[in-house]
Formats: C-alpha cells, sequence, structure tokens
C-alpha cells in the first residue's frame, strides 16, 4: 500500500445557502429518505413517506425539497459522494500498482466487496437510484455528473494500467461489477470474492491493460 495522500476531489454541491442547523436538517431527510429507498425500494419515496419516516411534517420536508424529484435527486448526490470519497482513498494504490493488474484487480475486488457486498444497504441502495434513473430521465443528470466525477477520480489509474479511453473502460469496469454486484445480494454464495469476483475482475483489469487474460 503506498503512503501517498489521497487526492482532494471537489464534490457537486446542491447545499449552498443554508443555515448549519438547516444544513443538518436536510441531511436526516436524506438519510430517512434512504432507509426508504433500501428497505421499500425507490417506488416507496414521497414527500409524505420521508415525512413519516423522520417523524417531521409533510411541510419541513416540502421546504427543503420541493419534489419527489429533486429528494431523490438529492439521494443520488448523497450516496454519489460518499462513494466518490472513498473512490478518492483507494485512487493512489491503484496509480501505484497499475504495473501489477493482478494487484490492480484485487484492490478493486476488495473495496467494492467491502463497499456493496458487506455493506448491504449501500448496495441496494445504488441499485435502486440507479433503477430510480431508469424510470425518471429526469434524475439521469444527476447520474450522468456522479459518473463523470468517479470516472475522472480514477482516469489517472486507469491511464498508468494501460488503458486507451480510460473514461469508457471505467464505466466498462463499474458496471460489469455492478451486475456482479447485484447477482450476490440477490442470491448470495460462499467465497464470492475469492471464487467469483476477482477472477471476474481479473479478467475485466487485463482486457483494459490490453493484455491476454490470467489463467
Amino acid at each position: 500500500m503506498t503512503e501517498q495522500q489521497p487526492k482532494k476531489v471537489p464534490l457537486p454541491r446542491c447545499d449552498e445557502g443554508l443555515s448549519a442547523k438547516g444544513e443538518q436538517r436536510r441531511q436526516s431527510l436524506i438519510e430517512a429518505a434512504m432507509r426508504l429507498i433500501v428497505r421499500d425500494g425507490h417506488h416507496s419515496l414521497s414527500l409524505r413517506s420521508v415525512a413519516k419516516e423522520a417523524e417531521c411534517s409533510h411541510g419541513s420536508v416540502a421546504y427543503y425539497f420541493g419534489s419527489k424529484g429533486a429528494l431523490m435527486s438529492a439521494a443520488i448526490d448523497h450516496a454519489c459522494a460518499q462513494i466518490a470519497t472513498s473512490f478518492s482513498e483507494i485512487a493512489p494504490d491503484l496509480e501505484a500498482c497499475a504495473h501489477d493488474p493482478v494487484q490492480f484487480a484485487a484492490i478493486i475486488a476488495q473495496y467494492n466487496t467491502r463497499l456493496l457486498i458487506d455493506d448491504r444497504s449501500m448496495g441496494i441502495a445504488v441499485y435502486e437510484l440507479n433503477l430510480a434513473g431508469a424510470h425518471d430521465p429526469a434524475l439521469r443528470p444527476a447520474l450522468s455528473k456522479w459518473g463523470r466525477v468517479h470516472a475522472g477520480i480514477c482516469r489517472e489509474a486507469f491511464l498508468k494500467l494501460g488503458s486507451q479511453d480510460p473514461d469508457t473502460d471505467f464505466a466498462f469496469v463499474l458496471h460489469a461489477i455492478g451486475g456482479l454486484v447485484i447477482a450476490q445480494l440477490s442470491l448470495p454464495r460462499k467465497d464470492f470474492e475469492q471464487r467469483v469476483f476477482l477472477p471476474a475482475i481479473e479478467r475485466l483489469v487485463f482486457s483494459v491493460a490490453g493484455l491476454p487474460p490470467p489463467r
């Protein structure tokens, strides 16, 4: 593991103008929304359902968000900002081992296992928020924005790995991982990381690096 410090990545903000107390209240409502999304699915989200979950008035939720779409976009920002922060923490390690595709894949496998499988709530939240975007085109700009942020954080690592198109290759790896994660959350398998996840990610990484697949 490298001693290099994580990069500081400027993250999009949507909360300018709120007082500290207002921002704290807004965050508590977003956390209530996330609990609903994880527990009952993205279709369960509404201003009223969040008000009930947060034990506050409908008017309070409407004051901070105004519409279900704005609330869902805030939930997307909340989850994706957490992912961006954690990407920033592993990016220096990926860059440091880009000469070793096996180690590069191992870091990605371990990271995603901890973030999206061991933490089932985060894995389900990511799936549900992307599914919400599939249903509602108005949410797609928020998802696209964060896709660019995440790709930018990992761009240098993918370039050092040998990628000729780091943003496209990042998306390729990311979405392939998403399918594997959803399958594991739905039908858990023993020793998933070592038997299934890591070998699959190694094949993806070797492909990005322009190398023959590992044996």
